[in-house]
């Protein structure tokens, strides 16, 4: 977003803020307490754009700084280099002063990347000055179709591989089995050993493991606001641009991914009276018949209230219950399995099976099960940091298995 036009960040703003045909009132109803979030890389901007976006409101900046190590940072196809690090956060710190309020990405399990280099990056990321709020660290992940995926991919689908690491990215175990022109891979238990590090590290420097990649530092309210709302039971978001997809009361509704069919849909929805808009397999939008109110919101945004389609609202049901399992194991709080047990959608039943597949993680001392207070029947269940969330797949997945066989 920072290589984007300011007039272009600024018509957006107005359309979210000003336009009275919007139907996000977000930012009016939070006021002050509005998080307002544009991710920048280093080297892509200078004072005088910091300056404007501070004017348009925008309150937090997530800096893509990966690492401090300007041959890492070639290494991952970076542009920018460790000196854009630094002038980038001394420009936000002109600009916003000492209440600079931005986080920064770090990448660990990168070609060439030691275990002393990163530890050395997690010290550096501490003596920023100022201090960054929140950051996320993330493992490298090495996909099909990427060059790295060319470069590294024997070593990611070696059948031998140990598989001791899952939080959720691709794995490698033999170092060195890239080929010898590109750097070599971390070991899987190198990267096991870096994330297990970072997160000792930074929680004793006052930084709160709040989500299996997020650090807060001090109190809550440095949290990133619009991730704990993807993480919130019944959480809803509305989503724009390609490919988003948006949460509104349940039901996900899913963009156009490619710009010439997302143009097509966007220029018809002012043609649309009496629609609403389901996903097809192609993952694109279409309309179809049933709206009985003509064009009060958005089709995108509507949802008819006697649907009732019985399978549809099953599969709703179960792809709720699956995203609100796997996102509240990630977070340092758990699941409140009473949540479940309560919830009109589900009941005691779903909570039972939740917690049968969560006895992996209790036999392995990978997770807890506890109670808040003595009201709760259920109690709540949370990963260990960091050993349950090394192994955050395996459990979760075993959980979805009890719950696929629930259903079947």
């Amino acid at each position: 977003p920072s290589l984007a036009p300011l007039s272009t960040l600024r018509e957006i703003i107005h359309a979210l803020h000003k336009s009275g045909e919007s139907p996000f009132s977000i930012m009016e109803d939070e006021g002050e307490d509005c998080e307002i979030t544009i991710e920048m890389d280093p080297g892509t901007f200078d004072i005088h754009f910091l300056r404007d976006i501070k004017e348009m409101g925008f309150n937090r900046i997530s800096l893509g700084v990966q690492s401090f190590d300007d041959a890492l940072l070639s290494n991952m196809g970076r542009v920018h280099r460790v000196k854009d690090v630094y002038r980038s956060i001394a420009m936000i710190h002109d600009v916003f002063g000492d209440e600079s309020n931005y986080s920064i990405d770090l990448i660990s399990g990168v070609p060439g990347l030691t275990l002393a280099k990163w530890t050395e990056t997690l010290h550096e990321a501490t003596r920023l000055r100022p201090r960054p709020n929140h950051m996320s660290l993330y493992d490298l992940q090495v996909e099909q179709g990427t060059a790295f995926g060319k470069w590294y991919g024997d070593a990611e689908n070696d059948d031998d591989r140990d598989g001791i690491l899952s939080s959720g990215v691709l794995r490698r175990t033999k170092e060195g089995a890239a080929a010898s022109t590109h750097p070599a891979l971390p070991s899987a238990e190198d990267c096991a050993f870096m994330y297990s590090y970072a997160s000792g590290y930074l929680r004793s420097r006052n930084y709160e493991h709040y989500e299996i990649s997020s650090y807060a530092y001090g109190q809550k309210q440095h949290r990133s606001k619009h991730n704990q709302n993807y993480w919130a039971y019944d959480g809803q978001w509305y989503a724009v641009g390609l490919g988003s997809t948006s949460n509104i009361s349940g039901v996900r509704y899913a963009r156009p991914r490619a710009l010439s069919d997302y143009v097509t849909w966007a220029e018809g929805l002012g043609e649309i009276d009496d629609s609403i808009v389901e996903e097809d397999d192609s993952s694109s939008i279409v309309p179809t018949q049933g709206m009985e109110e003509s064009r009060i919101k958005p089709p995108w945004l509507w949802k008819d209230p006697n649907d009732t389609n019985e399978d549809v609202e099953e599969d709703e049901k179960d792809d709720a219950l699956l995203d609100v399992v796997m996102t509240r194991l990630r977070t340092s709080e758990g699941l409140d399995l009473d949540w479940v047990a309560d919830h009109p959608r589900y009941g005691t039943s779903h909570a039972e099976t939740i917690l049968r597949g969560f006895d992996l993680a209790l036999d392995l001392d990978l997770g807890v099960r506890y109670h808040a207070n003595s009201e709760e029947r259920y109690g709540s269940i949370r990963l260990k940091d960091s050993q349950g969330f090394l192994f955050s797949n395996n459990i979760i997945s075993n959980v979805f298995v009890e719950l696929s066989e629930m259903d079947s």
